[in-house]
């Protein structure tokens, strides 16, 4: 049996698929079975640039892979599924305007390339004469999926066709199989350890063996759909095989793309979310039906990060988990620390770490992390169901500057009933924080399939369909694409339009005032003294010298952030200091200072301390890396 693995755009071109690797590795211990990979993700962007003699980079690729809430990857190999040059253009350019940042005309030169590009994939991919061939298909691969797989069905009908991936979970995956007929058979759910089943129930052509395999949608010999029930247990890590990454390499080698991708490997830990478990957060829609979290046993992933590094000579790691294990702070990091190897490691955390956790990663390799701030408001972070404070959020950044770690995050807005009133006080302290990493971007709340807004009315997002642009993208009665997509259009929540602008405008002169150079708050000690020294853009340069007796030790005890009640007590009990009302005065003058952040009535100190030999945390440039 010959089996192919398909990725298509707009997977990432830094990372191979995750997905396509583990699979991969389970068909090459299958008997008899040939399974290889194809990632036309990273030809897509070899032809771009090739057929625009180079006016379309990868870094264009980027743009539209990078804004996946625009769907405009979607769009442009809508034309080549529905075999209909310049598929509902006028409609589409007007849906997208002016405010995804994406070029409208680059876009449609794109969408006119690409029944071309999926043309000659298919002519190829039929020479090889395979058996199987799968797509997995994630975010806004789903069109350029079945652009390809129809046409493979056209040109070689004993070709078997099947997609998996995030987005066939649920009813999703059962509405591709119903209104596609061209794919036979929908993996639901993870893939992982019904693999070799299902590849062994394809090749046998055996109805039986296809009804045992939980998940599965197929069709019966006389056409009759079938949808097997899922199961509802999940995967244990200790079964979840190390990604075959050979094929991803060996193209790369061969697109002539290679100045512009700094490939990383992609590997996971743990499955599901710990904090989802107990507190969903109401936006999310990630995980779907797998919410249970598992983690990898803390020396075996050692061992795994160890030999795909060895193997591939990658010391870029992006770590696929939606959260980090914390018992991995006990074994796994400082094992990681221990290696010889100059690691830059992304992974995804939640907020409330100390600064000896944030030590402890970069200590690791950990560069980068994605902590799930999203607001700087506790009013809003509890509406999300997020657990941490807008304090506890502004401690990490921190952090973060102070110990070098980049930080990804994007301010998240328009939940129901959040308070509009609250944005002056916010806004107002965005200059004291310009020596902080901004946000990536400012957007409303997306309203997502499975997330507790979508299959929670009671709790005020007011769902109005599917998303606008996949009305434009796809010819399904609307019925059809209620169960077929993941994003889902709602009336404006929260805040208005004009408060929304006034955010963005405000992070952009943050992010200005970020990127100038040598922006620092820097504190010290200059014997019983604290010295701030101020260089941060847009104020002015000066050094505040902090006396002990009161205003020192008060200044120092907000590094973990206090209310005014507890700091008082702290004085009173570690320091003997009663400074009743002198402490409110300090308080206003730190806050004039902007030396301070303060909100929901609590206050932490914004100064990082100095930390010789320890480079502080990068610049990001806006709209960078959503992974």
């Amino acid at each position: 049996m010959k089996a192919l693995l398909v990725v298509m755009p707009w997977a990432s071109l830094h990372r191979p698929s995750l997905g396509a690797g583990i699979l991969t590795q389970i068909g090459r211990d299958i008997d008899g079975c040939r399974i290889s990979q194809c990632y036309a993700n990273l030809e897509w962007a070899r032809f771009l640039l090739a057929e625009t003699g180079g006016a379309i980079t990868p870094d264009d690729y980027n743009d539209v892979a990078e804004r996946y809430l625009a769907g405009a990857g979607e769009w442009v190999f809508a034309g080549a599924l529905h075999q209909t040059p310049g598929w509902r253009e006028q409609e589409f350019l007007a849906h997208l305007g002016d405010s995804s940042g994406l070029d409208g005309e680059l876009l449609v030169t794109m969408a006119r390339l690409a029944s071309a590009f999926v043309e000659h994939l298919c002519e190829r991919l039929t020479a090889e004469a395979y058996d199987v061939i799968g797509f997995s298909t994630t975010f806004m691969q789903n069109v350029p999926s079945l652009a390809l797989a129809r046409a493979l069905k056209k040109a070689r009908p004993e070709t078997t066709i099947i997609f998996g991936g995030a987005n066939c979970d649920g009813s999703q995956g059962a509405a591709i199989h119903n209104n596609f007929p061209f794919v036979d058979i929908v993996a639901r759910g993870e893939s992982d350890h019904i693999f070799r089943q299902l590849v062994e129930a394809v090749r046998a052509a055996d109805e039986n063996m296809l009804r045992r395999i939980p998940g599965l949608c197929w069709r019966t010999g006389e056409g009759r759909l079938v949808a097997n029930p899922s199961t509802a247990a999940p995967l244990p890590m200790k079964s979840v095989r190390h990604p075959w990454y050979d094929e991803y390499f060996e193209t790369l080698g061969t697109t002539g793309i290679g100045a512009w991708v700094e490939p990383e490997l992609v590997l996971e830990s743990s499955r599901g979310c710990w904090w989802g478990e107990k507190h969903h957060c109401t936006f999310c829609g990630l995980n779907g039906s797998a919410m249970k979290f598992r983690s990898k046993t803390q020396g075996d992933f050692v061992d795994e990060l160890d030999a795909a590094v060895r193997r591939h000579r990658v010391l870029d790691i992006s770590l696929a988990d939606n959260i980090l294990d914390m018992k991995y702070f006990n074994e796994f990091l400082p094992r990681l620390a221990e290696l010889d190897w100059d690691l830059r490691i992304h992974c995804e955390v939640k907020a409330n770490l100390t600064v000896e956790q944030v030590r402890t990663l970069r200590d690791a390799g950990v560069v980068n992390i994605q902590p799930g701030i999203e607001s700087l408001s506790s009013d809003t972070l509890r509406l999300m169901d997020k657990g941490v404070t807008g304090v506890q959020n502004v401690r990490l950044l921190r952090d973060c500057q102070q110990e070098g770690l980049t930080v990804e995050w994007n301010w998240l807005c328009g939940f129901p009933k959040e308070d509009e009133s609250q944005y002056d006080a916010l806004i107002g302290q965005f200059p004291a924080m310009v020596h902080l990493q901004p946000p990536l971007g400012v957007s409303r709340v997306a309203l997502e399939r499975f997330s507790p807004y979508f299959e929670r009315p009671e709790l005020g997002f007011v769902n109005a369909g599917p998303a606008r642009v996949f009305e434009i993208v796809y010819d399904l009665p609307r019925a059809e694409l209620e169960q077929l997509v993941y994003l889902f259009d709602s009336p404006l929540h929260g805040v208005s339009e004009e408060t929304l602008e006034r955010v963005r405008a405000a992070v952009d002169t943050w992010r200005a005032g970020h990127d100038a150079e040598n922006s620092t708050l820097v504190v010290t000690r200059s014997g019983d003294h604290l010295v701030i020294r101020d260089r941060r853009a847009g104020w002015p340069v000066q050094d505040h010298v902090l006396a002990p007796g009161g205003r020192a030790e008060a200044y120092q005890a907000l590094d973990r952030g206090r209310t005014p009640q507890s700091l008082e007590a702290y004085l009173r009990e570690t320091h003997g200091l009663d400074c009743g009302p002198r402490l409110g005065t300090w308080l206003d003058e730190f806050v004039a200072a902007g030396l301070v952040f303060t909100e929901a009535g609590r206050y932490v100190a914004l100064a990082t301390a100095e930390r010789p030999g320890v480079a502080p945390a990068r610049p990001q440039p806006a709209g960078a890396g959503t992974r």
